[in-house]
Order: structure tokens, then sequence, then C-alpha cells
């Protein structure tokens, strides 16, 4: 398993969530750019207020973004021997990373599932070392390795 090529698509997914977001920031923020010195009635200004509410709701959802995008850079050069926020857990059937959450993706033949550590997933799996098995849904994975 490669760490750092496991990340790089990770982070991959996660600047397509950030241009996703951008694009939701910048369609609200014209939205709610309406000229106020024209003629509006009352439903133009309620509009530009949800408008500029929803901006706002983007831009935050944006800034914890990019903040999971640091951490997934920095977590290029640490390797981990422990089940923590970070680690890559390789299984028998598929990669687990704990830390956020992208849109399930394959590499080597197998899928890697991204999740934080918030999860209910996560107290199913902290404290395992390798070569336990842990028991997901209805799927019993052996740990292979912990990076």
């Amino acid at each position: 398993m490669n760490r750092k090529n496991i990340l790089n698509k990770i982070i991959q997914e996660q600047n397509k969530v950030i241009e996703s977001l951008q694009q939701s920031v910048d369609q609200y923020k014209t939205a709610s750019d309406i000229d106020e010195e024209s003629t509006h009635d009352s439903e133009d200004f309620t509009n530009q207020s949800i408008a500029k509410d929803m901006q706002l709701r983007f831009e935050k959802m944006m800034t914890e973004a990019v903040q999971n995008l640091n951490f997934l850079e920095k977590e290029k050069e640490i390797i981990h021997t422990e089940i923590e926020n970070g680690s890559l857990i390789e299984t028998d059937k598929n990669f687990l990373f704990i830390g956020i959450s992208v849109p399930v993706f394959k590499v080597e033949s197998k899928e890697v599932i991204s999740f934080s550590e918030k999860a209910p997933i996560f107290k199913e799996i902290k404290g395992k070392n390798t070569g336990d098995t842990v028991k997901i849904g209805d799927d019993a994975l052996k740990i292979l390795s912990i990076n």
C-alpha cells in the first residue's frame, strides 16, 4: 500500500468538494447582490436575504473544507502505528482512512472508504491492531496494516 498515493487521491476528491463549494458561494453571492437603488418589491429583498444566508453557510463549509485539505497535506508526511485521526488502515477487503469523509473510490482494486473520527465506525475500530478482525456492518475485516 502506498500511503502517499492514496492520500493524493483523497486530496483530489477534497479539491472537487472545495470547487463545488466555491461554485455555490459564487452563485449565492451573485443572487444576493441586487441593486438597492432600483425598484424592488419586498419579495426581492427576502430572496436577497435568503441568498446571503446561503452564501455565508457555504463560505463556512468552504472554510472547513480548506482546513481538511490542509490536514490531508500534512498527513502525507506522517506515519501512524495505531488507529487514530489520520490513520490509513488496509484490510483484506478495503482501505479505511480516518480524518475526513470523501466519496468512495478504488485503489489497487480495493475501495477506499474515508470517515471522520466522530463517525460511529471509529469506535468499532479504535484500539484494534494489525491482525485483528473488526466487524463493520455485515463484514468482518481483517486488519493487514496501519499507516
